[in-house]
């Protein structure tokens, strides 16, 4: 009946170690789902929201340089007492915009990127947005 004694530890240690084996998983997946970051629908709507102030910024953006900007870049030199304002706005006016950056991604973990992307460009446009204005500004106050 030795052996039974054996065989009964042997059991003992293995259901223990399933039981452990177990135990650690279930911490992993709470850990991961409470701590592992933002689930893709959070992401999708801040996607979108970013989306739509990128949208509004290059709306601005786009408004000015056709409009204000436009106007400011159709005088000569001839119009201006000082031609460095119109070389500053034109200058101004041959950035390059950035890329195209959207919510469109082919997996979920490409969310974040996607978000980052947009809101460099929306950091971009108002940036630009400002430094265009105050060089239509500088044209304006130069008018003879």
């Amino acid at each position: 009946m030795a052996g039974d004694g054996a065989k009964k530890k042997r059991t003992t240690i293995i259901i223990a170690a399933v039981v452990a084996v177990v135990l650690i998983v279930a911490a992993v997946v709470i850990g991961v789902t409470m701590f592992g970051g933002p689930d893709v629908a959070t992401l999708k709507a801040e996607c979108a929201t970013v989306s739509d102030d990128l949208r509004v910024a290059q709306n601005e953006y786009n408004g000015l340089v056709n409009g204000d900007a436009a106007t400011a870049s159709a005088y000569t030199k001839d119009d201006v007492n000082d031609a460095k304002t119109l070389d500053a706005l034109n200058k101004e006016l041959s950035v390059e915009t950035p890329a195209l950056a959207s919510c469109n991604v082919d997996a979920d973990s490409e969310y974040q990127s996607a978000i980052d992307g947009i809101k460099r460009n929306t950091t971009w446009y108002q940036e630009h947005t400002k430094t265009l204005q105050a060089a239509v500004d500088a044209v304006t106050a130069s008018l003879k």
